[in-house]
This record gives structure tokens, sequence and C-alpha cells, in this order.
């Protein structure tokens, strides 16, 4: 529940008096649970970080191309967009309170799940040693700087009369855009 009032809202509501009132609970009895708002977001951006890597690694085999590979990570971002959402967030709230013991915690859980999904890209595409956190870091930071539009609204909208307002607006498509990111990042860590 927390998690979907987050994907609402953007951050703009995310409070844990929403929370309670969203889960129907007082705030008292989230509070059992959570020291404070970034304790609870810490949590879930933690759990929605594995179940994100742990999906995408369970996409990934032997022999996968290097397309097929950058097609597993978007499409596994698609189905989990609190992880996307959510970074930027988190990255505050550590920012914020890098001296608390729960932030600390999941720092190093993060980086835990965040590294064993490193090493194993490494193995599967046959990379350098190091090269895999390197591709992971550019593929996470790539999934949260594309552009984020739906064209499917947009192209709705569009009377079809003009090529360039159509090219322009499917240059807008988050998946496109981080393909196309994601294969230059590609071409360049097999060229390394």
């Amino acid at each position: 529940m927390a998690e979907a009032l987050l994907l609402e809202s953007h951050n703009q509501r995310f409070s844990i008096s929403n929370v309670a009132k969203r889960v129907g609970v007082s705030q008292s009895t989230i509070f059992l649970h959570f020291r404070n708002r970034e304790e609870l977001l810490t949590s879930l951006y933690t759990r929605v970080g594995q179940n994100f890597f742990g999906t995408f690694l369970s996409r990934l085999h032997e022999g996968i191309s290097d397309e097929a590979f950058c097609e597993a990570f978007i499409d596994t971002a698609l189905e989990f967009p609190g992880f996307r959402i959510m970074r930027p967030m988190i990255m505050r709230v550590v920012e914020e309170s890098l001296n608390q013991d729960y932030i600390n915690e999941a720092i190093k859980e993060i980086f835990r799940y965040r590294t064993s999904t490193s090493d194993r890209v490494e193995e599967l595409l046959k990379l350098k040693p190091g090269q895999g956190r390197r591709l992971m870091k550019a593929l996470v930071n790539l999934m949260c700087g594309s552009i984020q539009a739906d064209i499917k609204r947009l192209l709705a909208m569009d009377d079809g009369q003009s090529e360039e307002v159509t090219g322009a607006i499917r240059s807008f498509d988050f998946r496109a855009s981080f393909l196309d990111g994601a294969h230059l990042l590609m071409t360049g860590i097999r060229n390394i």
C-alpha cells in the first residue's frame, strides 16, 4: 500500500499520515514498525530493489545477447517503476540521514544485492573483471535519466499529419530512449 501511494504521488503526498490512512491504521501503528518516514522509504526502496534485481536476474541466461540483456533490464524497470521513482528520493534520504543506523544497514543491503547482480552479469556477458559493476551502475543511471513519457497517449492525440511531430513524439518513449543509450554502453564496454 505504501508503495502504491508513493507511485501515485511521486513523493508529493508521501507521509506517515497518508500511508496510515491508505492502509486503514493509525499513525502509531506505522510507528511501531518504522521510526520515521525516512526509515519507511528506505525499507520500501530496499524491498523494491531486491525484487527488481531478482526479477532481472531471472530473465538472464547463458549466451544472452547484448540486445536481449538490455531489453531484459528495461522491461524489468517498466515492471518495477517504484525502483526508478524511488532512487532519487532515497539518495536525498541517505544524504540527509547518513548517520542513522537504519540508513547504514540499508546501504549495505542495497550494495550487496547490486554487487551480486553485477557479478552475475559479468559472468553471463563474459565481461572483464569490474565491468559488470560499471555496466550495472551506468544502466541504472541511464534508466533514471531517460525521458519518462507515456507516448501512447501522445500518439493518440497526434493527427498523423506531420511525420516530424510523430517522430518527435516517438523520441519521448522511455523504453526506446533507454535502449538507444544502453546500446552505446554495451558497444563501449565491449571495446574497452
